[in-house]
C-alpha cells in the first residue's frame, strides 16, 4: 500500500468518524391528532422528509384507540422505512381531538335558521327540547364543524325535525322534538315596599313562555329603572307597567316654593300642594299668601314653576 493511498484511507475514516450519526425515527407512546389521517410525523420524532406521509386512518373525532407495534411496523414499511427506535412500547395510544356537539350548539343553529327566515323575532328566546338528547358526539376541528342541513318547522306547531352534518362523522345526525319560545322579563330580587325607586340591582331577568300572560306587553328593564313602585311587591314577582309610575317629586300637603320667572324678574312664594305630582306633571297649589289656588309644573322636589304670562302673574 502506497503512502499516498494510506493517507487517503486514514483521512476518509477521520471524516466518517467526525460526521454525525444518522438519527432514526423514534416511536411516540401517546399522540393526539386533529386530521383524519395519522402521519409519520405524528407517530415518530425525527421523521424527516417522511413526516407528511400518511400511515393509517385516525379514530373518529373525540375518541382514542390503541395501535399495536406490529401494525406500526407494517404501516412504516409501506411508507418507505423499516428502521425506527422503540423505547419499549408494545402499542401506541392515538387520540383524535374534536369539538363537543351538545344540545346548546344544536339549539343555536336552529335559532339562527329560524331568525334568518323571520320566524324568531328579536328579543324572543328559543329552547329546543329534543326527544332524544345528543350523546357523546364530537365534530372534527374544521371551519364548519356542524352544519344544519334541513329544518322542518311549521309556525303554530311546536314540533320540529332537523338534520345536521357533523364534520368527521360518516352519518347525518337526525333529531326531532319541540321548540319552546320565551322572552326575558324583569323579576324582583327582593321584596320591596311601595314608593321604592327601582334600580337595576333590584331585578333579575327570567324567561317566561311567549304565550303566557306575563309575557304580554312585559316592560324592558330600562323602562323600570328609575321609576317608583305603586304597591308593595314580593321577591320573585314580575314587575308590570301598572306596578310603577314616575317618581313622586311632590306629595299632597307638601309645602313647596312657587316661582314665576318673566324676563329678568323672578317671583317666589310659598304654597301647599293639593295633590301628588311627578316630574313634569301639572299640580294644583294653594298660594299661602293670597289664599288662591294656582297650577304649575313640578320640576324638582319642593319646587313648582308657574308659566310666564300676565294671567298667571295676576292669579298669584
Amino acid at each position: 500500500m502506497s503512502k499516498q493511498f494510506k493517507r487517503l484511507v486514514i483521512g476518509l475514516a477521520a471524516i466518517l468518524a467526525a460526521a454525525p450519526a444518522f438519527s432514526a425515527p423514534v416511536l411516540r407512546q401517546n399522540i393526539v391528532v386533529i386530521d383524519s389521517v395519522v402521519t409519520v410525523g405524528d407517530m415518530f420524532d425525527n421523521a424527516g422528509r417522511l413526516a407528511e406521509q400518511g400511515l393509517f386512518m385516525a379514530p373518529a373525532p373525540g375518541t382514542k384507540g390503541q395501535v399495536s407495534l406490529e401494525s406500526i411496523r407494517l404501516a412504516a414499511s409501506k411508507a418507505g422505512f423499516t428502521e425506527f427506535e422503540n423505547p419499549g412500547f408494545s402499542n401506541v395510544s392515538v387520540e383524535r381531538s374534536g369539538i363537543r356537539v351538545d344540545a346548546n350548539v344544536l339549539n343555536t343553529l336552529i335559532a339562527e335558521d329560524l331568525s334568518a327566515r323571520g320566524l324568531l323575532p328579536t328579543g324572543v328566546n328559543l329552547n329546543t327540547r329534543f326527544d332524544k338528547q345528543p350523546g357523546e358526539l364530537y365534530a372534527a376541528q374544521t371551519d364548519n364543524p356542524i352544519t344544519l342541513q334541513s329544518l322542518r318547522y311549521i309556525p303554530g306547531s311546536n314540533r320540529f325535525t332537523a338534520r345536521f352534518k357533523i364534520a368527521g362523522q360518516s352519518r347525518y345526525a337526525d333529531y326531532s322534538g319541540r321548540l319552546d319560545f320565551s322572552v326575558s322579563t324583569p323579576h324582583l330580587t327582593r321584596s320591596l315596599p311601595a314608593g321604592t325607586i327601582l334600580q337595576s340591582s333590584d331585578f333579575i331577568m327570567r324567561d317566561v313562555a311567549l304565550q303566557s300572560a306575563q309575557a304580554q306587553n312585559a316592560p324592558d328593564l330600562d323602562q323600570l329603572v328609575g321609576r317608583q313602585l305603586l304597591r308593595q311587591l314580593r321577591e320573585g314577582t314580575p314587575v308590570r307597567f301598572n306596578d310603577v309610575a314616575d317618581p313622586i317629586l311632590i306629595s299632597r300637603n307638601d309645602i313647596v316654593t312657587l316661582y314665576l320667572k318673566t324676563g329678568a324678574l323672578t317671583l317666589t312664594v310659598k304654597g301647599q300642594a293639593l295633590a301628588d305630582a311627578s316630574q313634569g306633571q301639572v299640580v294644583s297649589v294653594l298660594n299661602l299668601l293670597s289664599n288662591r289656588v294656582v297650577q304649575g309644573i313640578a320640576i324638582n322636589p319642593g319646587t313648582v314653576e308657574i308659566q310666564s304670562n300676565s294671567n298667571r302673574v295676576a292669579s298669584l
